[in-house]
């Protein structure tokens, strides 16, 4: 397979379809029908408990106790000891600051789920989980594929309701996972917050073949106060609607005018992220927009899959990294794409390598071993995209991925703007690696921001 096959079979299986049922539960929110009820015979009892925070009270005459309420404070989480290359490492000490230890167990069949720690704040909740089965865990993907791919691919997903009612998690499906062993794996799942969660609430988990929770494997049911987070986190939910118009000329001559009317639901700048969320009645909603704080600094959007709804309002939120506490605006500002990227070689002793582009990325770092290479690029101005690919070049400029097969795979680093880019390639000779001279990557095209478009939010 090229290289271009395997980031299609990636997409196919971590792209962002719309969750089954989506729809009728949007229509069901919008007509503010009664809240979504866990149907008896589905609920199951988790098979252990490990109480945290205040002691449950008990209630007379209950069959009975209630759940004990999970307190975001200061907690340990294992996960990172054994997972220290986590793409999240460097948000563990704000992690383990706003955290739960959980400790509850659910099983079914040979395998039993553990939410070992959970982590929540205005912008992402995160669970940290262990799975541990009797027999050996069956992997999605084939044996050509990477090893850390597969163990994601095959990682439980993890859908929720909070106060009886279904949170939307639909859009870039966010998780990593490692196995210590051929029966237990171990993971989280950072799951977005499209809405605002109140300081106390009743969350229950579910990990199943859906957001159906009648295809649930495994259910856990806790309540959370997050109250202790509020003091570093600054939301605004403006619920402002404004209007996008694209006009010119497109690559085959033919004149062209789009239309959109999303609407600015919040912005949360918070210990685990920032995020701004987006809703709109589009099947195609709007994504091509970059985002700049009251200083005149850009805030890279990182990539994000998104959904539409057509006739139901659909919502959306997008990561984007360089916002702190001290942020006083954002303005989102659409963008029209001028140009077609171009591609920026050198050799290996050129780096950092860039060009004279006014917005794009820099190779910084490039570490090049027996079956992976990795590589980091900084960011400038106003970019489309921040998940940056590259290609190792032989001396007489051939491309590795012609010769073998190679995988590509992203992750960012998030305090210091960065994105980090691996390419494994377990197949390639001592030859082929020895041959490597030289590194290319493509710098994204001039895109035309449409400043009379511009939305501002300023933040409290």
């Amino acid at each position: 397979m090229t290289l271009d096959e395997k980031l299609k079979a990636r997409a196919k299986r971590e792209g962002s379809p719309m969750p089954e049922g989506f729809d009728k539960r949007m229509d069901t929110l919008l007509a503010d029908l009664p809240a979504l009820v866990t149907p008896i015979k589905k609920r199951r009892a988790p098979r252990t408990a490990l109480c945290i925070g205040v002691a449950a009270a008990l209630v007379v005459g209950a069959a009975a106790a209630a759940p004990a309420m999970l307190q975001m404070a200061q907690n340990a989480i294992g996960y990172f000891a054994q997972n220290g290359g986590s793409e999240y490492a460097a948000y563990q000490d704000k992690y383990e600051k706003y955290n739960a230890a959980v400790g509850l167990s659910d099983t079914n069949g040979d395998q039993t789920l553990t939410i070992d720690n959970l982590a929540v704040d205005d912008s992402y909740m995160l669970v940290f989980y262990t799975l541990k089965s009797k027999t050996p865990i069956e992997l999605a993907g084939t044996d050509d594929e990477p090893q850390s791919w597969r163990v994601r691919w095959s990682a439980p997903v993890f859908f929720a309701q909070v106060n009886g009612k279904q949170l939307d998690t639909s859009g870039t499906l966010e998780k990593e996972a490692a196995m210590p062993d051929a029966y237990t794996l171990t993971g989280v799942h950072r799951i977005v917050l499209k809405e605002a969660l109140p300081d106390q609430f009743d969350l229950l988990l579910y990990d199943g073949a859906s957001s159906d929770i009648n295809d649930a494997n495994f259910q856990f049911a806790m309540s959370v106060d997050k109250s202790a987070v509020a003091v570093e986190t600054r939301t605004v939910e403006p619920k402002q609607d404004f209007t996008v118009r694209f006009s010119g000329t497109d690559e085959f001559g033919n004149d062209y005018e789009d239309e959109y009317t999303p609407r600015i639901e919040r912005i949360s700048i918070s210990p685990f992220g920032s995020t701004i969320t987006l809703s709109e009645r589009a099947k195609v909603p709007l994504t091509n927009f970059v985002l700049r704080d009251d200083k005149g600094s850009y805030l890279p959007v990182l990539y994000s899959g998104s959904v539409g709804g057509g006739i139901v309002r659909s919502t959306n939120s997008f990561e984007f990294i360089g916002a702190g506490l001290d942020t006083k605006a954002v303005t989102l500002i659409p963008y029209r794409y001028e140009g077609r990227s171009h591609e920026v070689t050198g050799s290996l002793d050129q780096l950092p390598l860039t060009d004279d582009s006014e917005n794009g990325f820099t190779l910084e770092s490039l570490a090049i071993g027996e079956t992976r290479a990795t590589a980091t690029f900084s960011f400038r101005g106003a970019l489309d995209h921040c998940n940056t690919q590259f290609s190792l070049l032989l001396a007489d400029g051939t491309s590795l991925d012609q010769l073998t097969d190679c995988f590509m795979d992203f992750r960012y680093d998030r305090e210091n703007s960065l994105c980090i880019t691996t390419i494994e390639y377990p197949d390639a000779t001592d030859a082929q690696i020895a041959q490597i001279t030289g590194v290319s990557f493509r710098q994204p095209g001039e895109m035309t921001l449409l400043e009379d478009q511009a939305v501002t939010i300023d933040l409290p």
